[in-house]
């Protein structure tokens, strides 16, 4: 059994399997653990056999391999059936991109500016992630029990949106998931029967469905497991019924499937081209994203791709238009990273891909004035990032989270993390991506408030939109956040400056009226940028 959780090689899906020796796989992967968590990789080349890989165990209690027909979530690479599913109906006349999406979903609140259809697809739209809201009430994903119906309930009690529609990005799930209404009140069929009958079974994807019932035996599925600590192995798994932004069960032969669908144009030339059309903000600034497929390079390599992340469950898909190449991964541990299996895959088997920019090289050390001023905590006032820049010798590693990353020299004051470019300024740090977008952050002082500053904030704190009522209460010296109905899930708060505090997923901003005196607390995350719980009387 051991044996079998080595890489298995198929030269073509139709062939027996060869020796690892064969497509040399191997070489690449030896190092895994045979006996964890894995994934299944399948890379298509014009004219040559596609190669399909796969490690690790899909089940850890039976011991059962992973395999290149290993059934697993593959995240947010379904929002591009769902978008493909709105452009058929666009196609056929029966809905336009520029309608207002109350044209179909009337139970939504009127906002000054209206939200279209194209504002759902390409995350430009402002709306609060039902996720991130749920979680600022006490109940992340995978704790509590969701049907499409209830992000509906979640989506229409919020009364403020994060931004202007169409005058940034900010990715969200909500967005997909109105689409999937959109789908289904146009229709008449639900997304999983619309995408069934367009899709999978027009294009041979025998193995792809929407996980719209969690309880449903799935052949050949894999389980999703967490990142191992020192007691092992624990699942996480999505017990929800929310899709359309998520929730595709499939296969890497079956999404290299949908690859070959879009290379080749089998959705006709107007489904394909506003798919892969890059969104455009009321500024004019065309950002990376279009309609559930995300443009971006790779060593000088035009690159179209979509990462997925459900539960423990990683995923990635992408496309090289320029060499012919596709890249499918499945993997079932939240500490792989699938982008990088991928990449790492396509290089392996076409060396030129993996070399074909060069890393960028430090433009000389860190002067003396930068190692003593770049350090310390920065924080985006907007999005509730905060980021740390540590020095290391005469090097800077930017870290965020768990994530840490070097920050190669560009110029004086001027540094390269990964595609973006970090430009320091007095006060803060500004982050330009590739497509433009301007990030900046407020470099603060370490703050410890006093203790009467943390008795006074003591309480209760309500919101309608979050329809969860929290308690701030001192223990041992520390402000802790916790939800009423929920108390273990109690968050300790960390002082950043005065009146903001971190929590798990970004900043809590204290609300003080005339006088001074707090009246709420306004939460500052990634996915929702302000949402106030207003302090109850008494």
């Amino acid at each position: 059994m051991r044996t079998i959780s080595r890489w298995i090689l198929l030269c073509s899906i139709a062939t027996a399997p060869l020796p690892a020796s064969a497509a040399d796989f191997d070489g690449l992967f030896k190092g895994q653990d045979p006996e964890a968590p894995g994934c299944a990789v399948g890379v298509a080349r014009q004219g040559q056999p596609t190669t399909f890989g796969a490690y690790g165990l899909a089940d850890l209690e039976h011991a059962v391999p992973i395999t290149p027909e290993t059934v697993m979530e593959a995240g947010s690479i379904a929002k591009q059936f769902t978008a493909a599913s709105i452009l058929i109906l666009a196609e056929e006349g029966k809905l336009a991109l520029t309608d207002d999406i109350r044209t179909y979903i009337p139970e939504l609140p009127v906002y000054d500016t209206p939200i279209t259809i194209n504002h759902l697809l390409s995350h430009t739209n402002g709306l609060r992630d039902w996720g991130e809201v749920s979680s600022i009430a006490g109940w992340p994903r995978s704790y509590v029990f969701r049907t499409n119906q209830e992000v509906l309930e979640i989506t229409v009690r919020q009364k403020a949106l994060n931004f202007k529609p169409g005058e940034a990005y900010s990715y969200n799930n909500t967005g997909f998931n109105l689409a999937a209404f959109i789908v289904e009140r146009v229709s008449g069929k639900s997304l999983p029967v619309f995408t069934r009958e367009h899709f999978f079974v027009p294009f041979g994807m025998t193995k792809t469905s929407w996980r719209d019932d969690f309880r449903r035996v799935v052949p050949d599925r894999a389980i999703a497991y967490r990142e191992k600590t020192a007691d092992g192995y624990t699942q996480e798994m999505p017990f929800e019924d929310t899709y359309g932004h998520g929730a595709l069960l499939t296969t890497a032969n079956d999404l290299l499937k949908w690859n070959e669908v879009l290379t080749s144009k089998k959705l006709g030339d107007f489904v394909t081209r506003h798919l892969e059309e890059q969104a455009v903000l009321t500024s004019g600034r065309k950002i990376a994203y279009a309609r559930g497929l995300q443009h971006g390079s790779y060593n000088g390599v035009a690159e179209i791709s979509h990462g997925g992340g459900t539960a423990a469950y990683r995923a990635w898909l992408a496309r090289y238009p320029s060499l012919g190449v596709s890249v499918a991964v499945l993997c079932n541990g939240a500490s792989i990273n699938a982008t990088r299996v991928g990449r790492d895959s396509v290089a392996h088997l076409q060396p030129k891909f993996g070399a074909a920019v060069a890393p960028a090289k430090a433009a000389g050390s860190a002067t003396s004035a930068e190692i003593s001023q770049l350090p310390g905590l920065y924080i985006d006032e907007r999005t509730g990032r905060a980021v740390r820049v540590a020095a290391q010798g005469g090097d800077f590693n930017l870290i965020e989270g768990a994530r840490e990353v070097k920050l190669v020299r560009l110029d004086t004051r001027r540094y390269q993390n990964g595609g973006a470019e970090m430009t320091f300024k007095e006060t803060g740090v500004d982050s330009r991506t590739a497509d433009g977008e301007v990030t900046s952050f407020r470099k603060v002082d370490p703050y410890t408030p006093p203790a009467s500053e943390l008795e006074a904030l003591a309480g209760r704190y309500t919101s309608g939109e979050a329809n969860a009522e929290l308690t701030l209460s001192v223990r041992n010296g520390g402000l802790v956040l916790a939800p009423v109905n929920r108390p273990s899930a109690a968050t300790v708060l960390t002082p950043v400056s005065r009146d903001i505090y971190k929590d798990e997923d970004g900043l809590v901003a204290i609300v003080r009226g005339a006088g001074g005196k707090a009246e709420g607390i306004r939460f500052i995350h990634p996915r929702v940028f302000k949402m106030v719980f207003a302090r109850s009387a008494g």
